[in-house]
């Protein structure tokens, strides 16, 4: 994996790790809807200057694959994401959003026609363990119908997030990697523009400096830049072996917690990070035994 693609996905993971913090000090003062639509026009406000020329540039065929990326990433990830936590042990969340790099690997076998090689499942495999330990035995347990279903919604919107990357990649490659994420995340947020009649009634007028500094690095830090540096890394690397890097998010979400939010540190979260780290490791440096290389061109993913 070139240093480049490793140093941009690894800042992604760690600002996206600290987003769960960042909208649990919001959300109690904040309903998720107001938060998501506050959260996505800051982004899409900051990034629409790269993304005007590639709406110029747009041909139908490339249009049509900007709105179902920006729908998946803005909308088809963050929506169900947000309403099955509602039902959802944050640790139960953590274990199920820790596997999208399975199916960036399954979508990007199936559509790209990538194979991850016996390191990288081995490194996935290692991980996932990891990433069990982390969430702790009770991860799984029962809860009713309401934690099936949000257990369907946060695993509807990890399989979202997977073909946003794999959607939005061919588009990075034609109109580079930063006015494709602005464009896609410009489009994605126009649909929470509906939303727009729930502000007055938000009690905005109540959140505190923090709440609004909370808000802004989830705008300008896990949406704009996040999603900025994850496009280049996955441009610049091979999207197989950049996806591990996802697996890291639970342990900057647990290290994130417990300096933010004072929550405690046992010996198994320590344990299952280092899981995870190594198993990150191991499928990094592996090499994919069917790709001809980190600078080949995938196959459209419209065309298979």
């Amino acid at each position: 994996m070139r240093r480049n693609a490793l140093a941009a996905g690894l800042i992604a993971v760690c600002l996206w790790g600290l987003a769960p913090v960042a909208t649990r000090a919001v959300v109690t003062h904040l309903a998720p809807l107001p938060l998501l639509l506050i959260r996505m026009a800051a982004a899409s406000l900051v990034l629409l200057p790269w993304a005007v020329p590639v709406f110029r540039r747009l041909r139908p065929r490339s249009a049509g694959r900007l709105v179902a990326a920006g729908l998946l990433g803005l909308v088809g990830y963050n929506l169900p994401v947000t309403a099955g936590l509602r039902w959802l042990p944050a640790a139960t969340a953590g274990l199920l959003l820790a596997t999208e790099p399975v199916w960036v690997m399954v979508l990007g076998r199936l559509f790209l026609g990538e194979r991850g090689g016996a390191r990288s499942w081995l490194g996935s495999a290692a991980a996932l363990g990891g990433v069990a330990v982390l969430a702790g035995p009770g991860a799984i347990g029962g809860g009713g119908y309401r934690a099936l279903a949000g257990t369907g919604l946060v695993l509807a919107g990890t399989l979202a997030f997977a073909a946003y990357t794999i959607v939005l990649r061919p588009l990075s490659q034609e109109f580079g990697a930063v006015p494709a994420t602005s464009a896609s995340t410009v489009v994605g947020a126009v649909p929470y523009l509906a939303a727009a009649g729930t502000l007055p009634g938000a009690g905005l007028a109540h959140l505190r400096p923090v709440d609004w500094a909370a808000l802004a690095f989830l705008a300008l830090g896990c949406t704009a830049a996040g999603m900025l540096l994850w496009n280049v890394a996955v441009l610049a690397g091979d999207i197989t072996r950049v996806s591990l890097l996802l697996y890291l998010e639970p342990v900057v979400s647990v290290l994130g917690a417990a300096a933010f939010l004072r929550e405690r540190v046992t010996l198994v979260m320590i344990g299952g990070g280092l899981l995870i780290l190594a198993g990150v490791g191991v499928a990094s440096t592996g090499r994919a035994r069917d790709t001809a290389g980190e600078n080949a061109v995938e196959p459209d993913p419209a065309q298979q």
